[in-house]
């Protein structure tokens, strides 16, 4: 092809650049589309290919294609382009997973075809996608010039009216102010819900507490005593309203805590404002927060530890590319131990999320020129440290030798428990007696096939006939399971792949938003504002909620704060795939700027994420609220430093 060949065809694709983009962006929008025949996903049915919603989405993604590759110019790397096929593969099978419970349908070759000529046509957005939001990280979009954070005084004029005034004392008290601020946009929340919304789980913590049943770590030893002291204290000065509002002002208090600390570390960092301001937006009128502070579980608790935890690890690794350190007082040493501590035994799990981080901080300060910056994060490192061995020590020593019994061991069998009940689902005429007679030691084999949901084990898991005895005679009973597990896996591999991925499949795919027809209504359970526990009894050691205001006024915050799930593009905050796949992309961005030093700070959230995969639900918002309170600190510690040396 001759010069004026090629000058000739390329003014040819930018003369007709963006009737090409529009139509690759009907193609993609279209291949998103599930049908409706042989649907049994936990929803409502999808809707048609003649949905007018499918022709917003081409118009979006045609934006996005022109936005991307026409008016920004941008060239994707090797990672994104491969990463973007990934997704497409990932959640066309994933989709299809959730939708028809199967991927037999696959064993037609010009079925698996067009599935992976969908998947590429997924592929496409996700890789456009990639490209613009690498394009913020890594090209000042996000920062401030210069990137040294600048005096918070600097820009405080003089007082002149009370709104100066008042604006200049939240620049000299900015975390206070920041506080303040998110302590008032949840407190709607905490007024209209009165004393607070008690789920079950801790429902039943309160009885272990009280002595009404055997205490064990079921629900977290330490949730079970915080929980209960709140209730045991409200009660010696009033009722249980007074406990229950003591723990919701005890997790306000401390998620706002968090939340503040994040945007204060962003604006030391160098963000720009309106990067700060959507983060503030989102913490601040996202009905997520306002709705779990008031949801008295050990969530809210867990999330605001784990997410300050991590803002100082932030400061700790990042302390050479903002050329400061961060004086080691005894509060920030506390700080570190504190959340690391609570985040490691509030909830079972929390250990698995801070051990990791602490011993990579400790690594770091092995790594590097400048001795100044490795005392500094072995110096911080140990606290974490310390934390996590006073966890295993609370853990693994104290609870057992108050003779507390552990009965989690089965839970970490969610995952193999739902796939023997898939296989005698779907194979029973296949399944040995032996193999059978292994499953129903401890299981309930006979009515594992009825009970089996793909989206969440609880229903077969509380068949398991061991509850409640010591945990060694749990393990002597799975030994034989585990045994017939194998040996069943290598005759029934598809089987098994499917149970496992439709049970976490929602955490990384976006399937259509679940219904209330599973368990409890429990699986893809996004907001929880119905008390239960008044069901429990009349006992008057149980845990009793008395909601004062009224039910119509209560029903409409609830219908408000759901209703964001409906809304075009704002529901995108309420899927968990959303954060998945922009944290994905912001990883690759700092692979691209080689700061592999700051990828250290994503293995908490890839780590939630795993918890979240092998947990009993699918798509429980609830446990992946972590991931979803570290995303704005993450995308923020992954711009890109201007005019300052990498680290």
């Amino acid at each position: 092809m001759t010069m004026t060949q090629k000058e000739r065809l390329s003014q040819l694709v930018k003369r007709y650049a963006g009737f090409l983009y529009a139509i690759v962006g009907v193609l993609s929008a279209m291949s998103f589309v599930l049908g409706q025949e042989g649907y049994k996903g936990a929803s409502d049915l999808p809707a048609s290919s003649t949905s007018y919603l499918w022709g917003a989405l081409a118009v979006c993604f045609g934006l996005l294609f022109w936005q991307v590759y026409s008016r920004m110019k941008i060239r994707l790397s090797r990672g994104q382009v491969l990463v973007g096929l990934l997704f497409g593969l990932v959640n066309i099978l994933g989709t299809m997973l959730f939708a028809y419970d199967s991927w037999a349908m696959l064993k037609k070759p010009v079925t698996l075809l067009f599935t992976l000529l969908k998947g590429l046509g997924q592929s496409l957005p996700m890789m456009a996608a990639f490209g613009w939001l690498s394009h913020l990280l890594e090209n000042g979009a996000c920062t401030r010039s210069p990137l040294a954070a600048q005096s918070i005084n600097d820009a405080a004029g003089k007082p002149a009216g009370w709104v100066k005034r008042l604006l200049n004392w939240s620049r000299r008290h900015e975390g206070l102010a920041l506080w303040l601020l998110f302590c008032l946009c949840w407190l709607p929340y905490v007024l209209v819900f009165y004393p607070g919304t008690v789920c079950w789980d801790l429902g039943e913590a309160a009885q272990m507490f009280f002595g009404l049943r055997p205490m064990n770590a079921w629900h977290g030893v330490l949730a079970t005593w915080l929980f209960g002291s709140c209730i045991w204290f409200g009660r010696l000065f009033g009722n249980d309203n007074l406990g229950i509002l003591l723990y919701v002002l005890m997790q306000l208090f401390l998620l706002a805590y968090m939340a503040a600390q994040m945007l204060t570390f962003l604006r030391r960092r160098g963000l720009n404002r309106r990067f700060r301001l959507l983060v503030l937006a989102f913490f601040a009128l996202t009905p997520v927060w306002g709705a779990y502070v008031q949801f008295v579980g050990k969530d809210t608790l867990y999330v605001a530890a784990l997410g300050l935890f991590l803002v100082r690890c932030a400061e700790v690794l990042l302390a050479r590319e903002a050329a400061t350190v961060r004086p080691i007082t005894f509060w920030f040493c506390m700080e570190i131990f504190l959340c690391g501590l609570l985040s490691s035994t509030i909830r079972p799990n929390g250990l698995i999320v801070v051990l990791p981080m602490a011993v990579l901080m400790l690594l770091s300060g092995f790594t590097g020129d400048a001795s100044v910056w490795r005392i500094f994060r072995r110096n911080t490192a140990i606290c974490a440290l310390s934390a996590a061995v006073a966890a295993i020590m609370f853990s693994y020593v104290l609870v057992p030798g108050l003779g507390i019994g552990d009965d989690t061991g089965s839970s970490l069998y969610s995952p193999m428990f739902q796939q023997s009940a898939r296989t005698l689902r779907d194979h029973s005429d296949s399944v040995t007696a032996e193999e059978y007679a292994a499953i129903d030691h401890v299981l309930n084999g006979a009515n594992l096939p009825d009970l089996y949901e793909p989206w969440i084990s609880d229903p077969v898991k509380y068949t398991f006939r061991y509850f409640g005895q010591p945990a060694e005679i749990q393990q002597e009973a799975l030994i034989p399971y585990r045994q017939a597990w194998l040996s069943m896996f290598k005759k029934y591999p598809l089987t098994y792949t499917e149970a496992f991925f439709a049970g976490n499949v929602s955490y990384y795919c976006f399937t259509p938003k679940m219904g209330t027809g599973t368990y409890n209504n429990q699986a893809g359970s996004r907001l929880i504002f119905e008390n239960y526990i008044n069901q429990m009894g009349d006992d008057p050691r149980l845990v009793h909620v008395y909601q004062p205001v009224p039910e119509s006024i209560r029903s409409l915050t609830a219908l408000y704060a759901r209703g964001w799930r409906h809304i075009p593009v704002l529901g995108l905050l309420f899927s968990c795939a959303t954060y998945t796949w922009v944290l994905i992309g912001a990883a690759l961005s700092l692979v691209r700027q080689k700061r592999r030093l700051v990828l250290c700070l994503f293995v908490p959230a890839l780590l939630s994420l795993i918890v979240c995969c092998v947990s009993p639900v699918n798509d429980y918002f609830r446990y992946f609220l972590p991931i979803v309170a570290m995303t704005p600190l993450l995308l923020g510690v992954a711009v890109k430093p201007q005019k300052e040396e990498q680290g």
